[in-house]
């Protein structure tokens, strides 16, 4: 006898509580927020995770597995190595639109940094995406898009850093879309790398 199909996948439940958390925080957050915005009842959310500290540490592990799949999609859209690179990471953090929104995000991340269930999931993502941006700077540097002598992993470690050195830029002072903040400093950190010269301006 097979079990009553779900109505909501654990991919919605897992959107929803992406949103909430940049609404509220992770400290805010309730179970009856995330089923309201997946569209479940809040006993449904707690018999499929357990509790709200399951269902947490159920999102990181999904965000560090997701790393892969996310580049991949991108390179299936995006020939291009630096292209594919430039767009994912400019939309890795699409839910965060304010300041604010970040700031609860960079919540979330401090109970990475201190919980010892939850950081080996932000470490394993960290080192992913890592893994995934010098996959395409390696890529970039065999199709001649990048300088021959260029190191992937450097450069992978320093695209890292801007990008997440970026999102702070831009809550503190930054303008417009936090995506195109993105990926204007992103190009910037690539320009002296490329074969032939874009303008970043």
């Amino acid at each position: 006898m097979t079990g009553r199909p779900r109505s909501v996948s654990d991919d919605a439940i897992f959107e929803a509580v992406a949103a909430v958390v940049s609404a509220v925080g992770p400290t805010r957050l309730t179970l009856a927020a995330v089923a309201e915005r997946a569209g479940l009842t809040a006993p449904a959310l707690t018999q499929r995770f357990g509790s709200k500290r399951g269902l947490l540490v159920a999102f990181a592990t999904r965000e560090a597995a997701g790393v892969a799949s996310t580049f991949a999609e991108a390179r299936a859209a995006h020939p291009d190595p630096l292209t594919a690179l430039i767009a994912t990471l400019a939309a890795l953090p699409g839910g965060v639109t304010t300041p604010e929104s970040l700031a609860n995000n960079l919540a979330f991340l401090q109970l990475d940094l201190t919980d010892p269930e939850l950081r080996p999931h932000a470490v394993a993502q960290s080192r992913a995406l890592r893994a995934q941006i010098a996959a395409l700077v390696a890529e970039a540097v065999r199709d001649g898009l990048l300088d021959a002598a260029t190191s992937p992993e450097t450069l992978a470690a320093d695209l890292y850093a801007t990008y997440s050195g970026a999102m702070l830029t831009w809550a503190v002072d930054g303008t417009g879309e936090l995506s195109e903040w993105l990926a204007e400093h992103l190009e910037r950190a690539l320009a002296p790398h490329r074969t032939r010269a874009v303008d970043v301006t």
